[in-house]
């Protein structure tokens, strides 16, 4: 498919958001778009993976992509009509709005969603994680919003997660930035031990 024809399915897919049928739907309508526009297959990190992995826990106002675009990327986006204002690339049409927050370097992992017929890259859940419990590091030992994020993942695809990559990882940033590295651990192991008294409990109300 020629760039051509990729813009034209961009912009049919641009057309549909304001009719879709809820803001997630939305966003990731945008992210198809815009992945037929750039270069590079972006990434959906931020909010729009948190609903993604959390189940619809988070209410993101905006998409936000990685790496950030290129020269000819941001060629691209004007073609569609987009238009930078501030962080973000908007349409007046449009009910959502892109930010492009960051190089993405850290994320090692990714799963792919198929929307109307185009492979969107989302962040994987144990990146995403490790991406709210390096966030958490910050306040800590306070409880923030990112530890409440890094919880809700962590509840929602415990069994699922692959925690000994998520170790591994955060063995790796001990290694690279000590006190940050132990820090995330002891934010993991709070969180973790917190999921599985969640579980627990949940399992224990289901029992007759």
């Amino acid at each position: 498919m020629g760039r051509n024809d990729d813009l034209r399915q961009a912009k049919g897919l641009l057309a549909k958001i304001p009719r879709a049928r809820s803001g997630q739907r939305q966003r990731l309508l945008l992210a198809a778009a815009i992945t037929k526009l750039l270069t590079k297959p972006p990434i959906v990190v931020g909010g729009t993976a948190e609903a993604f992995w959390a189940g619809g826990a988070y209410h993101p106002t905006d998409l936000d992509l990685c790496p950030r675009p290129t020269t000819a990327d941001t060629a691209a986006l004007q073609s569609a009509g987009l238009r930078k204002s501030g962080r973000h690339w908007v349409r007046d049409d449009l009910p959502v709005a892109v930010e492009f927050p960051g190089a993405g370097d850290d994320i090692e992992r990714t799963v792919q969603v198929v929307v109307d017929g185009v492979a969107v890259a989302i962040i994987a859940c144990e990146d995403l994680y490790l991406d709210r419990v390096r966030q958490a590091t910050s306040g800590w030992p306070r409880e923030d919003v990112s530890f409440d994020a890094a919880l809700e993942i962590a509840l929602t695809n415990y069994r699922d997660m692959d925690w000994d990559y998520v170790a591994k990882r955060i063995l790796a940033a001990a290694g690279n930035e000590r006190a940050v590295g132990e820090t995330m651990r002891n934010v993991n192991r709070r969180v973790r031990a917190r999921a599985r008294r969640r579980a627990a409990e949940a399992r224990a109300k289901d029992r007759p």
